[in-house]
């Protein structure tokens, strides 16, 4: 699993908790910008104002590039191009082997939410209210749609001819990715800007900060929905029997997916990353506790604990046993 820290990016095996390399930064944090694996490359953003690649194997660098703002936006890799945002309020794409420029778009104001690519257009958000869909190889605007609100983390989930995100004033916004027009839009009880949907079998799940929401991806009805006093303030994760959610009270907690009942919580520390769950394990960054930690997603017994040393509120990315990359619900890579 490859996870940040305040300063330090780290390779740990999933399996037992052992670290395997570390990489260093003097003056940074990699607690927001969530990795993209490629071809045995990271590629990681840095509040530094750099955009890091990594070889996965060895954690040593291979190059980076420098923008005028921290990054905090995730990665996205896709036809040898690393497309991600700045508070610099720039969208940047760059050659995955060398590093250099291929184009930059300017936005309206920071890019912290992260890109996904589908077909040949790149959607990205920005804190100016804006989705954006941009040409991925020349940068060229196809069409923006502005919603009056920021997004901060909220990132855009495409399943078809569909692209859902959330925003601050508490919308969750179905629209069409091809044209930009509106399909639909649901008011939920409180803001969504840190949470991104996930859509999975035709069902919609997010969380705004007192509430995860199961909704019909369709129409956006409410299916049922679970409440939580500690408010959530991350994405929830989701596969094929649970949901996994944190709180900013520390809560993990994992929830049947078709009932929205609570299987297993545990407390662990205020203000924890996302978490991500595969071959039957929730893996998550405990915050200020300084630790990663791996669950039973069964029951929620602990596996292993690893001392990073650092505040961890950076999602894992995992190679599975099957050799999956697995990625957090707010990175383009989920999809």
């Amino acid at each position: 699993m490859f996870i940040g820290g305040t300063n330090e990016y780290y390779a740990i095996n999933s399996q037992n908790g052992q670290l395997k390399w570390v990489f260093s930064v003097l003056n940074g944090r990699f607690q927001y910008s969530t990795a993209f694996y490629s071809n045995n490359v990271l590629y990681v953003g840095c509040t530094d104002s750099y955009l890091y690649a990594i070889d996965a194997s060895k954690g040593t660098l291979l190059w980076k590039f420098k923008t005028n703002e921290a990054i905090e936006s995730s990665v996205y890799v896709y036809n040898n191009t690393v497309f991600f945002g700045s508070d610099d309020d720039n969208f940047y794409a760059l050659n995955t082997a060398t590093g250099e420029l291929k184009w930059k778009y300017t936005a309206g104001f920071n890019v912290s939410s992260s890109p996904v690519v589908s077909g040949d257009i790149v959607y990205f958000a920005s804190d100016d209210g804006y989705v954006y869909a941009l040409e991925q190889g020349s940068g060229a605007l196809k069409w923006k749609y502005y919603t009056g609100s920021i997004f901060n983390s909220s990132s855009s989930s495409i399943v078809g001819n569909n692209l859902y995100i959330g925003n601050r004033n508490g919308n969750i916004y179905n629209i069409n990715k091809n044209t930009g027009q509106l399909n639909w839009e649901k008011q939920l009880g409180s803001s969504v800007e840190y949470s991104s949907p996930t859509i999975l079998d035709g069902y919609l799940y997010v969380t705004d900060k007192n509430a995860l929401y199961k909704m019909d991806a369709v129409t956006g009805n409410i299916i049922w929905q679970s409440y939580n006093s500690g408010n959530y303030s991350s994405s929830p994760f989701v596969n094929e029997n649970y949901i996994t959610v944190n709180s900013s009270s520390g809560n993990l907690t994992v929830i049947d997916k078709q009932t929205g009942n609570t299987r297993w919580q545990k407390t662990i520390y205020s203000n924890s990353a996302e978490a991500v769950s595969t071959d039957g394990t929730v893996f998550i960054g405990g915050g200020g506790s300084n630790y990663v930690y791996a669950f039973s997603e069964n029951d929620g017994t602990e596996k292993w604990r690893f001392p990073m040393k650092a505040v961890t509120t950076s999602a894992p990315v995992i190679i599975n046993k099957d050799g999956k990359v697995v990625y957090p619900s707010k990175s383009g890579g989920r999809d």
